[in-house]
């Protein structure tokens, strides 16, 4: 399965609750089975990927409506202070283990400083639970 960088966080602060109902369905079966299954192998990307299905802001399937396409941007920044290469092959358990060591409240901050979901108090850096590595 394909995994965008930036859901690593996404996946990991997710409360049920999103973009739409279809969007909420989605994204709750996949971080369901992402949890269940931390050994699953997944594909590390910056595009749209089975989480991203059925966001309302996904156009032509493969750029966000929201902005210039800066959800690849962010993917991308991601990818040196994880410590990540794009097109790699990572377990989930892997991916979060990354986050683990090299995340920090500056690389949070610079990530998901303008998404709304931080913006409106959703997601916080002191609500990231690395407990299950």
């Amino acid at each position: 399965m394909e995994f965008r960088v930036h859901h690593i966080l996404c996946t990991n602060l997710y409360r049920g609750l999103g973009y739409s109902g279809d969007f909420c369905m989605n994204m709750t079966e996949k971080v369901k089975k992402l949890r269940e299954n931390p050994q699953m192998e997944l594909l590390l990307t910056a595009s749209p990927d089975a989480i991203c299905a059925n966001c309302p802001n996904l156009r032509d399937g493969d750029y966000c409506a929201n902005g210039d396409n800066h959800v690849a941007a962010k993917d991308e920044a991601l990818l040196e202070p994880l410590k990540l290469t794009l097109g790699q092959m990572y377990t989930y358990r892997e991916l979060l283990a990354h986050a683990k060591k090299y995340f920090s409240r500056e690389v949070f901050e610079e990530s998901c400083g303008n998404c709304g979901w931080y913006q409106s108090g959703v997601c916080r850096y002191e609500d990231f639970d690395f407990s299950e590595i």
